[in-house]
């Protein structure tokens, strides 16, 4: 089973848009490293119209053919760490105004943690607190497939450039954490990034010491953080209204560790009965069950990438035995877990 065959299978991923401003970004970035623009885009079956339009996003499909297309026409292995680079705090709208009037590092973190899903939906974040400060958290809400290394070192390397813009000099002892194994070029990771790096972890992570959390912002602006939030808010109530509850019940499973939430649970966190949600799945022609496989078959793959063995994965995501997790695994993919490790 291709990578590419991955990515097909989520039903979601046609619905999952990517802000054009991202792939605009992109585009000019190779056009910078000599490669000829209009070629990409023919090959990959977009226009410059498509780029440079006012429409506010792509389809995530149309995203990754961009995203595989310049890294196979570039060579450069570090593609993914030098959009992130390229990719200020104004190029994410007003979340990146929110983030830069903030009075503090906790405090655009949790900005970052509410209102990420205004500009993309591909990963989620979440702050989880550790004995030595929080872990930053992006866990990916569908199967990335080809472009997912690539597509999470543009978005690690924008995070911490935005942190540094924002602390200077201050922002020492982070930790960056990745959930797959050391690349061929993982000696860029530090050169560009400038921080240690572990691969092989769970999910993305930046590890951040108490003392950065309450490091004050040079550009804080309490009257325009207010106004950016609430536009902010806005922006993400319309977007929940719209989201179908398949989505939603995928989102919340991604974003679930340990056992999986079953559908009583879920209905609960959404303020509704289990039979009213079984009614709106029933809707949209799909069943919890079927979600649930897919986003244990996602987990998985993400699991076995980054080189846990079969019998933590199987345990993760609920399976008491793991030869019943591997029989699963096997109907999914018509593979053994194995062949997916490194």
């Amino acid at each position: 089973m291709s990578r590419e065959r991955f990515v097909q299978l989520d039903p979601g991923t046609g619905r999952s848009p990517v802000p054009v401003n991202y792939v605009r970004n992109l585009v000019e970035l190779i056009g910078e490293l000599g490669i000829d623009t209009s070629r990409l885009l023919n090959r990959v079956g977009l226009s410059k119209e498509d780029v440079y339009n006012p429409e506010p996003a792509l389809r995530f499909e149309q995203f990754r053919r961009v995203m595989v297309g310049a890294r196979d026409m570039t060579g450069n292995p570090a593609l993914g760490l030098k959009l992130g680079q390229q990719l200020t705090l104004t190029a994410h709208g007003l979340l990146g105004y929110a983030a830069i009037s903030s009075a503090d590092l906790g405090d655009a973190l949790r900005l970052l943690e509410r209102y990420f899903r205004t500009r993309t939906r591909l990963c989620v974040p979440r702050i989880e607190p550790v004995s030595s400060g929080v872990r930053f958290c992006l866990i990916e809400s569908m199967p990335l497939g080809d472009i997912r290394e690539t597509y999470l070192e543009v978005v690690v390397s924008a995070v911490v450039g935005g942190i540094r813009y924002l602390l200077g000099d201050r922002f020492q002892g982070a930790v960056l954490e990745l959930p797959y194994p050391a690349p061929e070029h993982a000696h860029l990771y530090n050169e560009l990034l400038g921080m240690p790096v572990e691969f092989g972890a769970e999910v993305a992570a930046l590890r951040l010491p108490t003392r950065l959390l309450n490091e004050p912002f040079t550009l804080s602006d309490p009257a325009s953080r207010q106004m950016a939030a609430q536009k902010c808010e806005e922006e993400l109530q319309r977007l929940e209204a719209d989201q179908d509850w398949a989505s939603r019940v995928r989102a919340r499973l991604m974003q679930a560790e340990g056992m999986l939430p079953s559908l009583e649970q879920l209905a609960s966190n959404f303020h509704v009965t289990s039979r009213t949600l079984r009614r709106y799945l029933n809707a949209l022609d799909v069943s919890y069950r079927s979600l649930l496989e897919e986003v244990r078959m996602t987990k998985a793959m993400g699991y076995l990438q980054a080189n846990i063995t079969v019998q933590q994965v199987a345990l993760r995501l609920g399976y008491a035995d793991p030869s019943n997790f591997a029989r699963a695994f096997r109907k999914w993919t018509g593979h053994p877990p194995s062949h997916f490790q490194p």
